[in-house]
């Protein structure tokens, strides 16, 4: 198998992007396939380039409105339409609702969006789904508040996301995963950021109160706000900021304006 270095995936993905190759290729057999290859693209390249030096704004309207044209009229057809929604559906998770959606814009035939989604309907299950995605989003930290609004940007029902919510929060009254709320907690950390900032980024209600303090006293121990203010300070003293921005940017990670002063104002603060 023939390794291409860094520079040349870069080049390859870049001309074949140039001319719209939809399935770019990355591996090859021996150097003569890639060099076959490399020079088909890039004779497409050079056609591309001089078909483009003689193309007016009228005629790449006119293109683009072709184009457009192809692509409604493949979708007319129901078995093409019910493929792509097959391929959505796999891809985005979508509700009921946004599926339908979706294939109406693709096809701008309503009634044979409703006639594809009826061949839909025993593979569909919204609480299936949005409970899937909504766990997606709990182990990445998530709090309810966002859940809630990832699955309404999906189309899903108040009803299915409100069934949904009560099985996440049933344990401890909020859908905040402690495992994931502690890797957050790090990455927090390691920015700089203080306590107060921390907790306004990781809580989504009151609910939330109790997982975020103690995820944040297991990852910060007893360490109060001073302990990281100071660390923040060390860190951007190397920066040489003059002392207006450097304060800027401490109130910036949440740091009290009175205490960034107080801090900045003790003798060994840099």
């Amino acid at each position: 198998m023939f390794r291409l270095t860094e520079r040349q995936e870069a080049a390859l993905a870049n001309m074949e992007s140039y001319v719209g190759i939809r399935r770019p290729r990355t591996e090859f057999a021996d150097q003569e396939t890639f060099k076959a290859y490399w020079e088909l693209v890039s004779r497409r390249c050079d056609a591309a380039t001089r078909t483009r030096a003689t193309e007016t704004p009228a005629s790449r309207a006119a293109q683009r409105q072709q184009r457009q044209e192809r692509v409604t009229a493949h979708y007319q057809n129901a078995d093409h339409l019910f493929t792509y929604g097959r391929e959505y559906a796999k891809r985005y998770q979508p509700s009921t609702e946004k599926l339908r959606q979706q294939l109406a814009k693709k096809s701008g035939n309503e009634a044979l969006a409703e006639q594809v989604m009826r061949r839909f309907t025993e593979r569909l299950d919204d609480d299936i789904r949005a409970m899937e995605l909504a766990e997606t989003m709990q182990r990445q930290g998530r709090h309810a508040q966002a859940i809630r609004g990832k699955l309404r940007l999906r189309l899903f029902t108040t009803e299915v996301i409100d069934r949904c919510l009560r099985i996440l929060t049933a344990a401890t009254g909020s859908a905040l995963d402690a495992e994931a709320l502690t890797r957050k907690v790090q990455q927090l950390q390691r920015k700089g950021l203080s306590q107060r900032a921390m907790r306004s980024k990781l809580m989504g209600s009151a609910a939330d109160t109790r997982v975020v303090q103690e995820a944040m006293a297991q990852t910060l121990g007893d360490q109060g706000d001073d302990h990281a203010l100071r660390a923040a300070i060390t860190r951007l003293a190397r920066k040489q900021l003059d002392p207006k921005a450097l304060t800027q940017r401490l109130v910036g990670k949440g740091f009290r304006y009175a205490d960034v002063v107080r801090m900045l104002a003790a003798p060994a603060a840099l």
